[in-house]
């Protein structure tokens, strides 16, 4: 059962999770068009964005509140990823690369998990279930 100061806390989510200590700080990539930006899967320029979903926006605010960090990767240029940023608030501390790391490939930056659209979460299946989960994928905006 909830204390009276629990019953507050979980109203806010913002004073629960100011006062918790977690250990090392992760860094969480968003995929940028369907997932921070509303998207319907036709690309329509570099610059021709949707607004932020605000429920992925609140989630992004809540994991910085925690001392997370925050990388929002795009086939999109970073400059229009860091304007899209200032514009709707968005706390990002990285855009299409994770500078703490040098790889080989700067196609896929480092991170902790990846939040995406467009994924399936490999989970041991086998061959036969993962080829059947790919085949009947379907997009977030498409469900």
């Amino acid at each position: 059962m909830l204390g009276s100061s629990d019953r507050a806390a979980s109203k806010s989510p913002s004073k629960f999770f100011a006062g918790i200590k977690y250990m090392k700080p992760k860094t969480f990539a968003f995929d940028f068009d369907g997932v921070v930006s509303k998207y319907d899967g036709v690309f329509k320029g570099d610059e021709k964005v949707d607004k932020p979903r605000p429920e992925v926006l609140k989630a992004i605010k809540l994991l910085k509140q925690q001392g997370h960090k925050i990388l929002i990767y795009s086939s999109r240029s970073t400059k229009v990823l860091r304007e899209y940023c200032k514009r709707y608030k968005i706390p990002a501390d990285y855009l299409n690369t994770n500078p703490e790391y040098k790889t080989g490939n700067p196609g896929k930056p480092v991170a902790s998990v990846y939040v995406d659209d467009r994924a399936i979460c490999y989970k041991g299946q086998t061959a036969e279930e993962l080829v059947r989960e790919l085949n009947n994928f379907k997009v977030f905006y498409k469900n």
